[in-house]
């Protein structure tokens, strides 16, 4: 008797850097019918995803410069709700690390394969992933269409029962919905109490420690919060979301260097937003850590880096008419490398800032701040005339 045909995917992005093992792929998909498309860089991977649907992606899960778990990650946030629900193989080619199998666990609906493999090794991990997003897929239209509009017309309640009444057909996804349900209501201490009551019985679970620690940051008991979330990230490394929340949590323990160490992880993580850095460097200066994110910056960027940055940043607020705001990032780059050259940039805007707000106090740095550009810069006509006319309108 023949086994029933797998149903294959239609289409599917497979992401390695090894080219010769993509074409490969490639043609003994073309053998079943499935359109491959193919990236080997982080640019080419990102682009594809964003400009076509796929129905399974196989990702190379030590894939650099953004290992496969946290592409994933990235991806489940997508804008688009229907990328959010793509099934995902992961290719591994070598022995994986517990860590590894901990954030794919806590990841869920991941398949995952031993490079290399041949057609009739890889079609039934095709067929689970194809099956997944169709599970994905139906569980997003149960919330759109059944749970959003109660929770949009403010009848939360209503929401809840109708999640609790589909448990039996939703298991552990349904479960982990009503948490987010009070979450997305603010029910802070409710969340908390139903991750702990959870817990009683699952307490190495990833998601629900992780939950508990969340809540008791929302309640402001850091200290409660701590044991909760390192023990999740302890068994699930490289969660990008947590990794963000333990970079605050330490901030708000008091212990910065933990802080920059997280950061650092997400700089890692986040290879396609080269500015994150000064998400981090923000932090720690409204945390009050200027030294250290002084000390962060100089490791992590180069001078042109932090004049560029803070200058476009401090010109924009200034075209906003946020000034006083403006002003301050601009003192912020002196502190990193206050005397590179091409710091003359950041001292004509500021004297610009210092006059749009007109005090007498301001007019004298601002000239004071038009002499340091040309300290640094003789040449600088823009100062020149600028200073000029400032020494013109105060005779």
């Amino acid at each position: 008797m023949n086994s029933p045909a797998l149903q294959l995917p239609g289409k599917v992005l497979v992401i390695d850097d090894d080219p010769a093992f993509l074409n490969a792929v490639e043609q003994m998909f073309a053998k079943h019918h499935i359109t491959v498309m193919k990236a080997s860089d982080l640019e080419s991977a990102l682009y594809l995803y964003n400009q076509n649907r796929f129905d399974v992606v196989l990702i190379e899960l030590d894939f650099a410069p953004l290992p496969g778990l946290a592409f994933i990650q990235k991806w489940r946030q997508h804008d688009i709700s229907e990328k959010r629900q793509t099934g995902f193989i992961v290719m591994a080619s070598n022995q994986r690390t517990s860590g590894q199998d901990g954030l794919a666990k806590e990841l869920e609906d991941i398949e995952i394969v031993s490079k290399p493999f041949k057609d009739i090794q890889i079609l039934p991990f095709l067929a689970r992933a194809t099956a997944t997003k169709q599970r994905l897929l139906s569980f997003a239209e149960f919330k759109d269409k059944i749970v959003t509009p109660y929770i949009k017309s403010g009848n939360t309640e209503k929401a809840i029962e109708k999640v609790q009444a589909m448990i039996p057909q939703i298991g552990d996804k349904g479960r982990r919905l009503l948490l987010n349900i009070y979450e997305g209501d603010s029910r802070w201490q409710d969340t908390l109490d139903t991750a702990l009551k959870m817990l009683e019985a699952k307490q190495n679970d990833i998601g629900l420690n992780n939950t508990a620690g969340r809540m008791y940051m929302k309640l402001g008991s850091f200290s409660m919060a701590k044991p909760f979330i390192e023990k999740a990230d302890q068994l699930a490394p490289q969660n990008i979301d947590r990794i963000t929340e333990l970079a605050t949590l330490y901030l708000q323990l008091k212990e910065p260097e933990k802080s920059v160490d997280r950061f650092k992880q997400l700089i890692k993580l986040n290879p396609e937003q080269p500015d994150y850095k000064f998400e981090a460097f923000k932090k720690l200066y409204d945390a009050g850590y200027d030294n250290h994110a002084i000390a962060f910056g100089k490791e992590v960027a180069n001078p042109m880096e932090i004049v560029r940055h803070y200058n476009n940043k401090g010109v924009l607020l200034a075209k906003d008419g946020k000034v006083t705001e403006a002003i301050e990032e601009y003192n912020r780059a002196l502190k990193f490398f206050p005397k590179f050259k091409e710091n003359y940039r950041i001292y004509y805007n500021l004297a610009l800032s210092h006059l749009q707000l007109k005090t007498a106090d301001d007019v004298k740095k601002a000239e004071v701040y038009f002499l340091k550009a040309l300290e640094l810069e003789p040449t600088y006509e823009k100062a020149k005339a600028a200073l000029a006319a400032l020494t013109k309108a105060a005779s």
